[in-house]
């Protein structure tokens, strides 16, 4: 994985990715699947979940923060071109149906 502001990361244990969550993990990155991720971690190490729970839980707290490598934010939005302004006002629905 690729760390902004830190460069390539290898994760091999539950206990590496706890100390990746915890330290090198991006604040803005920080929502509901990091903490998942902490948790699911967490409990691996205490024997309340296998590895494979954590290690399925960490990388998708890691795509979905586009921390791979050929992965982009799932929460950032694609690029379309440009819009006109209209294309993007809101209307409540009945003033659309309106026209």
């Amino acid at each position: 994985m690729h760390l902004p502001g830190i460069g390539d990361r290898k994760v091999a244990t539950s206990f590496e990715a706890i100390e990746c969550l915890q330290n090198e993990w991006p604040q803005w990155a920080r929502g509901r699947n990091w903490r998942s991720a902490q948790s699911a971690c967490r409990d691996a190490l205490d024997g309340w979940c296998g590895a494979k729970i954590a290690r399925r839980s960490f990388v998708k707290a890691a795509n979905r923060a586009g921390l791979l490598p050929g992965r982009r934010r799932a929460d950032a939005p694609a690029w379309h071109g440009p819009a006109s302004c209209e294309a993007h006002t809101w209307r409540p629905a009945a003033l659309s149906e309106s026209r």
